[in-house]
């Protein structure tokens, strides 16, 4: 039967179990636009920027594991949407881009912002799809949401020409292809449960490919079985609880000296879901690459990336709940670790323990995390952008299994405003909190307007010591007493948020910390809240000035 394909496009994401999309509106896909009036089911978010639009639909694909979905117009959109798609690609999150396109019979012309979306985007996709066949639009939106959550999870983008979405379409409506997922071998089974044995200081680290309660359950069993502490990497805090007995603490970027060094005593690394990358590893230094300095266990879908960057003692290419769940199955045993299981928690737990401190030069944010703490749910969404002050809550905000905390891994700026739209939107009715410095939240903070607009409640915590601060920092390492190029002139921050809409509170000194912060939490709807903090205590183990005093 014929129909206009931009419906078919409409009615397959419908199919493949789509709620919520977001897009910048532009002419190039506008007939899927009036497609999305016949899916009453699917809600499409109008966004102020295109990155906005992508950080919302990879946090959908963080908080949900299903494919987000990011609409936007050809050429200067996509590019605007550039960043998303690299952050998606390096953090392994599931993504749908559908990117308009100039007319077919004018391809090649340099037409009206036409791209080759193939050669731009052959390194942050998965997969680029051109869409040239009306006759087989279900098949490339199904392709699409199929490779963007198999295997290793990642962007696909769908290119879109113009005249084609104004066109008719005999394609048929494709629902989702089964998704398969591997379980581990018994040879596999049998020699992990050898290795994990007869370790007598083992340590896994969970990653963000365990998703949802099932996956994370099954982590806490499985520590809890083979007394074995869990870490969790940069960003992914949230993969097991801050507070339970096993946590072995957190690896970020510069994890603490204190814990690193406990750590590498290790006789036995398990990576169970995640991929691998230069903030978890320390550089590549723990493991190290590519011959780790320990027996390695690496637990990840996708056989292509094990080995890639780590020679592991035994690579396993399957689901990670899986896994966990035939080690479960395979009952505990082994060595007495009670003590290597303590000694690590209680290392972990010293470095949360926050000591209070003060400064001449503005509010240490550590103060304000910790305020925050006595006000989060237990299930909040929290999102933090790029910058050294996101070290703050990275090391003194608890969490557990039922948040989601969440921030590009691979350190982009602009993700913390919109990632918090995205996922709250996509995980409506929970607490969200977000975490911007001075300089990110002028890059993307005006997707505060998409908050309001659509409702979400946003806790919006601005860190602002008018610099950049983790260039500033670099640069006291680097280039000690030489001050150049990270100053930033701010506007009042508490009048912006309230001319969005929000509610606008400031923090200037320490004994506004608590019934500021109260009142924020307390406001029913979106608060923007100020907290001039100190430049000098860049972060919870350094100052500007001990760090310009170890080179003078």
């Amino acid at each position: 039967m014929t129909t206009g394909a931009a419906r078919v496009i409409a009615g397959t994401l419908d199919a493949q179990g789509v709620d919520v999309a977001f897009c910048v509106p532009g002419e190039s896909y506008l007939p899927l636009t009036d497609a999305f009036l016949e899916y009453p089911n699917m809600k499409l978010i109008v966004c102020r920027h295109e990155s906005g639009a992508g950080f919302m639909a990879a946090a959908h694909g963080k908080v949900t594991g299903k494919a987000g979905v990011c609409i936007i117009s050809r050429g200067p959109g996509a590019m605007n949407a550039a960043i998303s798609l690299h952050v998606a690609y390096h953090d392994a999150e599931p993504v749908v881009f559908l990117i308009g396109q100039a007319e077919l019979d004018e391809l090649g012309r340099m037409a009206l912002q036409e791209m080759n979306y193939s050669k731009t985007f052959s390194d942050t996709a998965k997969l680029v799809i051109e869409a040239v066949d009306q006759k087989r639009l279900g098949e490339y939106i199904a392709r699409a949401f199929h490779v963007a959550e198999t295997g290793t999870p990642g962007p696909v983008v769908v290119v879109l020409p113009e005249d084609l979405l104004y066109g008719d379409s005999v394609s048929e409506i494709i629902p989702p292809v089964p998704r398969p997922k591997a379980g581990p071998s018994r040879a596999d089974v049998e020699r992990a449960l050898d290795m994990i044995r007869n370790a007598e200081r083992p340590l896994a680290i969970g990653g963000g490919n365990i998703k949802g309660p099932e996956a994370t359950a099954a982590l806490t069993k499985f520590a809890e079985t083979f007394d074995i502490p869990v870490a969790a990497p940069q960003r992914r805090f949230h993969i097991f609880d801050s507070k339970h007995s096993h946590c072995g603490g957190r690896l970020p970027n510069r994890a603490p000296a204190e814990l690193l060094e406990i750590m590498k005593t290790t006789d036995l690394m398990l990576i169970i879901g995640d991929r691998g990358g230069p903030s978890m590893s320390q550089n590549f230094t723990f493991p190290r690459a590519p011959i780790p300095d320990q027996p390695l266990i690496h637990v990840w879908p996708d056989a292509e990336e094990i080995g890639r960057l780590w020679h592991p003692t035994l690579g396993i290419a399957c689901d990670s709940t899986e896994f966990l769940n035939s080690m479960i199955e395979a009952g505990g045993g082994g060595k007495d670790r009670k003590s290597w299981v303590k000694k690590l928690n209680d290392a972990h737990k010293n470095v949360m323990r926050w000591k209070p401190v003060s400064s001449n030069d503005g509010v240490v944010f550590g103060s304000v995390i910790q305020a925050i703490g006595d006000h989060l749910t237990e299930d909040a969404i929290v999102t933090t952008d790029a910058g050294n002050f996101s070290s703050w809550p990275s090391r003194f905000l608890h969490f557990t299994q039922k948040n989601d905390f969440l921030g590009a891994t691979v350190g982009a700026m602009g993700p913390g405003v919109p990632c918090a739209v995205g996922a709250a939107l996509s995980s409506p009715g929970r607490q969200v909190v977000a975490f911007c410095g001075d300089g990110g939240v002028m890059m993307t903070g005006q997707e505060l307007a998409t908050a309001v607009q659509y409702g979400v409640p946003l806790k919006l915590f601005i860190a602002n010591n008018s610099a950049y601060g983790t260039i500033r920092m670099h640069q006291a390492k680097n280039f000690p007493g030489r001050v150049t190029a990270t100053e930033l002139q701010n506007p009042d921050f508490v009048a912006w948020g309230e001319s969005f809409g929000a509610k606008g509170f400031l923090i200037a000194n320490e004994a506004e910390v608590d019934q500021v912060v109260a009142a924020a939490f307390a406001h029913d709807g979106p608060s923007v809240i100020e907290t001039r903090i100190s430049l000098n205590h860049i972060s919870p183990s350094a100052t500007i000035e001990e760090i310009e005093s170890r080179t003078a």
